[in-house]
């Protein structure tokens, strides 16, 4: 160990007044470093970055079409006024309200139809006096379910929350939280 330490000592002794010697004491070329290049214009720099941002786009586009492909359906919508290669808003996009997001672990029955499990995003809507949960998968309204309006918060820690609780065999109950209000409805399920 030692001698593999006082190799290496000696050689950087050795090395380095031959790297001095051979040119980093030596400044002329300075002044030659930047010849051969040529100034930029405004112009050609505007040029440069308008492309750069047109293949960026580009490229995002076709990894949309080609995750809308793989995700199924070829890129058709079942709704003809909803076009599936439009522009998608990320979470940070989209208000606190429309963030709060449900995992339905089984299959709900709401209004007589069958709303299968999976991740929902929950609204609240007020209309004529009464309070109803609106269940969305992306765009789409899957279920609507009237709900009663609470002063309790549920001993929740946070002003916005949504979350479905088991509450006896053939019900579960949704209970849902934000600044406007807190509401609780049971649902049947399968």
């Amino acid at each position: 160990m030692r001698r593999v330490l006082l190799l290496i000592v000696s050689i950087i002794f050795i090395i380095q007044p031959a790297m001095a010697e051979a040119g980093l004491e030596d400044y002329s070329n300075i002044d030659r470093a930047w010849d051969g290049q040529e100034a930029v214009t405004n112009e050609q720099f505007e040029e440069a970055i308008d492309t750069l941002e047109a293949n960026k786009k580009k490229k995002e586009a076709k990894q949309r079409k080609k995750l809308i492909k793989k995700i199924g359906g070829g890129g058709t919508s079942l709704h003809p006024g909803l076009d599936p290669s439009g522009e998608i808003k990320p979470m940070g996009e989209i208000g606190e309200e429309e963030a709060r997001i449900l995992n339905v672990p089984v299959h709900l029955i709401i209004d007589g139809k069958r709303l299968d499990k999976g991740f929902y995003r929950i609204l609240a809507e007020r209309k004529d006096n009464k309070i109803y949960l609106l269940f969305y998968q992306s765009r789409f309204l899957k279920g609507k379910v009237e709900a009663y309006e609470t002063d309790d918060d549920f001993d929740k820690e946070t002003i916005d929350f949504t979350e479905l609780l088991p509450h006896d065999e053939k019900y579960v109950k949704v209970i849902y939280g934000s600044l406007d209000v807190n509401a609780y409805t049971y649902i049947m399920y399968e």
